[in-house]
C-alpha cells in the first residue's frame, strides 16, 4: 500500500451539490401520501443538527426512522447522485 493516498470528504454538497438525504427522500417518500410533511420533518431535523440542538447520530437516527428507506433504493440513490457531483471535483478528477 506504498504510495497509495487516502482522503476523507464531506459527502453532502461537497462532493455532490446537493443533500444526498433530500434526494433519498424523494425516492424513498415518492408514492407516500404525507411525503411533503415528512420531508420538511426532515429538513427541521438537519436544521436542528447543524444548529447543534441534536447530536449528529441523534439527527441521522431520526431521519432514516421518517425515511423508512431501504436497500433496494440504493441503486436509484447513486443513479440521482451520479449527476449532480460537484464542480470542483469533476475539475479535480484527476488529482483523486
Amino acid at each position: 500500500m506504498a504510495g497509495s493516498k487516502k482522503f476523507i470528504i464531506d459527502f453532502d454538497s461537497t462532493f455532490t451539490q446537493v443533500e444526498a438525504l433530500d434526494i433519498l427522500g424523494e425516492i424513498s417518500l415518492k408514492n407516500d401520501p404525507q411525503k411533503e410533511e415528512k420531508l420538511q420533518s426532515i429538513k427541521e431535523i438537519t436544521d436542528k443538527g447543524m444548529e447543534g440542538q441534536l447530536s449528529f447520530r441523534e439527527s441521522l437516527e431520526q431521519r432514516m426512522e421518517i425515511l423508512q428507506a431501504n436497500r433496494t433504493q440504493i441503486s436509484d440513490l447513486v443513479a440521482a447522485l451520479e449527476n449532480k457531483v460537484s464542480m470542483s471535483f469533476q475539475r479535480n478528477k484527476e488529482f483523486f
